[in-house]
């Protein structure tokens, strides 16, 4: 079962959030795991849209406690983004009401959340976190699907396993050896591989290798440094062309 869903509507549209309940009904019925369906949002002024479908009293209530309504299977809540306390949470479904991709990324490292839907702002506002994930389409206008199999993604592929791998899995900076891998790697990335995005090596690692979206926007960013002329301290400077050449010859066997 896919667990990301997504509504492409623009401005208030209440019937994309109805959708989105009537969808975390259907899941809730078969998923007996799910405790709690979040209405989540930036601010608690972000609730015009939720306050017409359940009323406004209601909703400042649901800002304190989950409330059960008739039709709807599990309890509802509003969150914010200052509020969420994902360790404390139980596991439900998040609706991200209004939202851009940007924030809604941030909700993919939520533990607590495990299934998320997103419900635009402005028309396509959330196509970079649907196209990450492809995401379910629920409502709206649908996102076109980019095909992403290609030679330059499969190589990029090979060389962020391998260098998670070479980062024995700790998906971050915390070690000086970790990191050195890592900015080795981009290095190699930006001298052999110019086409390669900084937005696609985010979503290889959030999507494939299970990377946080904080840590794997670090490695972007590194590469974005050095497309933009800008250099930074540490990874090997020599010997690239072994990484590149051992990276084509494994996409070479796997052909």
């Amino acid at each position: 079962m896919n667990n990301r869903y997504y509504a492409n509507v623009l401005g208030a549209d209440q019937r994309a959030i109805l959708a989105c309940l009537k969808k975390a009904n259907e899941i809730c019925a078969k998923d007996t795991d799910v405790n709690c369906i979040v209405l989540y949002s930036y601010t608690k002024n972000n609730f015009d849209t939720v306050a017409r479908i359940f009323g406004p009293e209601n909703v400042n209530r649901m800002f304190a406690q989950p409330l059960r309504f008739e039709g709807i299977v599990k309890p509802v809540q509003c969150q914010t983004e200052r509020t969420y306390n994902d360790w404390s949470q139980q596991s439900c479904i998040v609706i991200c009401c209004h939202m851009d991709s940007k924030a809604v990324q941030k909700v993919d490292d939520f533990r607590s959340a495990k299934y998320i839907m997103a419900v635009s702002w402005l028309k396509d506002g959330v196509a970079e976190w649907v196209k990450r994930w492809n995401a379910e389409f629920l409502y709206g206008d649908e996102i076109q699907e980019m095909k992403k199999e290609d030679d330059d993604l499969a190589l990029l592929r090979i060389a962020l396993e391998e260098m998670d791998i070479r980062m024995c899995g700790s998906k971050d900076f915390h070690h000086p050896d970790d990191e050195n891998a890592c900015k080795t790697y981009m290095r190699t990335i930006h001298k052999y591989m110019s086409e390669v995005t900084s937005s696609q090596i985010d979503d290889i690692l959030v999507t494939e290798l299970n990377w946080t979206n904080d840590n794997a926007a670090q490695v972007g960013e590194l590469l974005n440094r050095l497309k933009s002329g800008h250099t930074f301290r540490g990874g090997d400077k020599t010997g690239l062309a072994q990484y590149y050449k051992g990276w084509k010859e494994k996409l070479k066997s796997k052909c």
